[in-house]
């Protein structure tokens, strides 16, 4: 008889949020952003901050127009802000920029950081993030990634697929549940025989299951370096007192510490 093996690792960090993720729901629209600002520091005990909140102090733009044209397939709109914020009629002149996320995290309590991680994506380093995420627990650290979703393979891949992937073979992903710029978190891995996916925690709960999905390393580099002129990379929450040593890690590892542009003002 032939050992099959399957391994699942979460990152340290995600355990934490596991239960804020759930209570969290759907993100508000177009605050993909600034839910994740508001959720990673509320699994950390700030529970009076909100997407909204977060969003005004990253000077997050909405846009205006139908719906359709910025939620995946399925998708219900959810547009109960608690807050005003600022509308834009061009869809180019909207969203949160990596440095309005690092702005609000920082400006919110002091007492977490987002990193911003540069590279020419790839596979390895990928997993190169996931890695040191792994080999230092006490970091608790959350790999926020900004990507365009459209590199991604779709949400719903069956459970045959990812068994044949994990044991090295050929597969037909489903394609990507929607192509615009995000912002999505990695999880953990799951490693088989010959070959590991990673498990993404995203925004939308009928993703996956409950918001949990498996995707490829490859796809998600794609994703990070998007290929439509604009800047992507990983945001690493992480407590600010640790910045300095994990800078120190991620640019051995030949990762440049710098944000990028990814297009919204």
């Amino acid at each position: 008889m032939v050992k099959q093996d399957i391994s699942i690792q979460l990152l340290p960090g995600m355990l934490q949020i596991v239960g804020e993720h759930q209570c969290a729901g759907q993100q508000p629209d177009n605050l993909c952003g600034p839910y994740w600002a508001a959720l990673l520091l509320r699994s950390r005990g700030f529970h009076h901050l909100t997407s909204e909140y977060m969003a005004q102090l990253a000077g997050s733009v909405l846009p205006t127009g139908d719906p359709i044209t910025w939620l995946p397939q399925g998708a219900a709109s959810k547009q109960d802000y608690e807050l005003p914020l600022p509308t834009a009629l061009r869809p180019e002149d909207a969203g949160t920029s990596a440095q309005g996320l690092m702005t609000a995290v920082a400006m919110s309590e002091h007492s977490h950081t987002l990193l911003p991680l540069q590279t020419e994506w790839s596979a390895e380093k990928v997993a190169a993030v996931l890695e040191l995420c792994q080999k230092h627990p006490a970091w608790n650290a959350v790999p926020l990634c900004n990507v365009r979703t459209g590199h991604l393979w779709g949400s719903h891949l069956s459970v045959k697929d990812a068994i044949a992937y994990l044991k090295g073979g050929s597969i037909s992903p489903p394609p990507a549940d929607w192509n615009v710029g995000h912002f999505m978190a990695l999880a953990g891995t799951v490693a088989g025989q010959t070959r590991s996916l990673v498990i993404v925690c995203d925004t939308y709960p009928m993703f996956g299951w409950q918001g949990y999905h498996l995707q490829s390393a490859d796809a998600i580099a794609q994703a990070l370096n998007r290929d439509d002129g604009y800047g992507g990379g990983i945001l690493l929450f992480i407590a600010t007192h640790d910045r300095e040593q994990i800078e120190q890690h991620a640019q051995a590892a030949g990762f440049h510490i710098e944000a990028w542009d990814n297009g919204s003002p």
